[in-house]
């Protein structure tokens, strides 16, 4: 249907009949966009008023029109999580580029579909440029797989990091997990198949678990020491235990970037072990891997080259807008024998040129795709990794000097010193360290400052206890609001 006004644009019409339409509302939508980006800070960070009924839904039998669906449209952008406010310090999530935001829009117009080359040709040829410039950022191209000789690093853009590694350890069960292979299944062997991973590894590991078959205890724990990094010799004592017991370790996992403190596991180490033991060697960068950037920072990142497999998500501390993560591996054939099914759908991925191209849907557990590429790649020009480094260095140096302030007030305990940017704190009020009324103390504390609106703060279990969490990631954080943060807490600590 032709439509004159907005209220009659189901779609835009490929003859251009409605092009005056879809412009103002496209004018409409961005104006919506940028107030409510623009006025974040007035806005608390997070604001838990779902702005919808409660009834059932039912959804339009004529349609409604655009004026109707706006006033509610305005509503649901302006309540829930507000990353804008740069007083969000709750959780691993960023205020994402302008540039980034927009371009989401073209990918829906578009709608093009990343399951194949013929679908989306451009777009994965960008694609596959980002993920040879991610596995440069690693040098995962560096050394020869100790398993096939040369290797040839690869990688794609997947939905979010759960599935990144989800991927990596299906291809590491395939690929050393005995005699179970993609062709015999589960049912070939017994379930003694497991990996390694430290004890505060993402729970995203608990699902890979569950997904590959392997039940709880697929993923073996190993212990942390007091900083939250793994302990190397008690990973390399639980692989004697476990092959002693008849059981099959597979791989082992190392942490860049914990959940909770943002600690780094020894990665050449853990990686010097892996190659001894034949074990896969794969690396859950997903938040530490934006650190790579920073020439200041990357040495923390030690030993990462030597990774079969990288998760790294540019979402999670680069500013690309959700979702944009990424599975990276050191050798392609790894991912061409243990993952790949062909495409039989299609009728040609060749170019212009004679070329063949990859269709990159044979190569990741999601077929429809969409288009990731194209505000990872806009951000990058547009930021620049200098400027996405600068802030990167300026977040950990404020988490330095939140600490430090922190250890300074003795009303205040400090979870350790950050390892990067998150800062891990609560209120003592005079208590013991082990009384165990703090936690129902800290959790007040955090509905305090939730409900007042300036900033927000998680509310993490570490070590069997309750603790404030600062993440810090906004580009306009300063000490002067982390200091208001501090007082806070101490205002509302003194008042309970």
């Amino acid at each position: 249907m032709n439509g004159s006004s907005p209220e009659e644009l189901f779609f835009i019409e490929p003859d251009g009949s409605n092009r005056e339409a879809a412009r103002r509302l496209g004018y409409r939508i961005v104006d919506l966009l940028v107030d409510s980006a623009a006025d974040a800070a007035e806005r608390a960070p997070l604001d838990r008023d779902v702005a919808q009924p409660q009834s059932v839904y039912v959804p339009s039998r004529e349609g409604r029109s655009l004026d109707s669906l706006f006033p509610e449209l305005d509503r649901f952008v302006r309540h829930g999580m507000n990353p804008g406010h740069p007083g969000y310090l709750g959780h691993m999530d960023t205020i994402g580029s302008a540039i980034g935001a927009f371009s989401d829009a073209i990918v829906s117009g578009l709608n093009n579909n990343m399951l194949a080359f013929e679908m989306s040709p451009v777009w994965s040829e960008l694609e596959r440029r980002l993920m040879s410039w991610a596995t440069r950022l690693f040098n995962l191209g560096e050394d020869d797989s100790p398993r096939t000789g040369i290797s040839r690093p690869t990688g794609s853009l997947v939905s979010g990091g759960t599935l990144a590694n989800m991927t990596a350890l299906l291809v590491a069960r395939n690929a050393l997990g005995g005699s179970l292979r993609a062709e015999r299944g589960l049912g070939s062997d017994p379930s003694t198949l497991c990996f390694i991973a430290s004890e505060h590894g993402h729970y995203s590991f608990q699902k890979a678990a569950n997904l590959l078959g392997l039940g709880r205890e697929g993923w073996v724990r190993a212990p942390a020491d007091r900083h939250g990094r793994v302990q190397v010799e008690a990973m390399e004592r639980i692989v004697r235990e476990l092959r002693d017991a008849g059981r099959t370790p597979f791989a082992l996992v190392g942490i860049a970037g914990t959940t909770v403190t943002a600690s780094i596991d020894p990665l050449r180490e853990i990686g010097a072990l892996a190659r001894r033991e034949g074990l896969w060697f794969h690396v859950d960068a997903a938040y530490g891997g934006a650190i790579a950037l920073s020439a200041a920072l990357r040495p923390k990142l030690d030993g990462v080259e030597a990774a079969d497999s990288v998760t790294f998500n540019p979402q999670k501390w680069m500013y690309v807008p959700k979702v944009c993560a990424s599975i990276l591996f050191r050798d392609e054939r790894d991912v061409e024998k243990h993952l790949r099914e062909d495409f039989l759908y299609g009728n040609s991925n060749q170019k212009t040129t004679g070329e063949r191209a990859v269709n990159l849907g044979e190569y990741t557990l999601q077929g429809t795709r969409r288009v990731d590429a194209l505000k990872l790649y806009l951000t990058l020009e547009h930021l620049g990794t200098v400027r996405i480094a600068g802030w990167i260095e300026g977040h950990v140096a404020l988490a330095k000097r939140m600490s430090t302030r922190i250890e300074s007030e003795p009303a205040l305990e400090l979870l350790q010193h950050p390892y990067l940017n998150i800062v891990g704190f609560r209120h003592l009020g005079g208590r013991a360290p082990d009384d165990p009324s703090l936690d129902a103390r800290t959790r007040a504390i955090q509905e305090r400052i939730e409900s007042e609106g300036r900033a927000w703060l998680s509310l993490p279990h570490y070590l069997g206890r309750k603790w404030l969490r600062a993440v810090i990631l906004h580009p306009r954080a300063n000490q002067e609001l982390l200091d208001g943060v501090i007082d806070d807490v101490l205002r509302i600590g003194a008042e309970i």
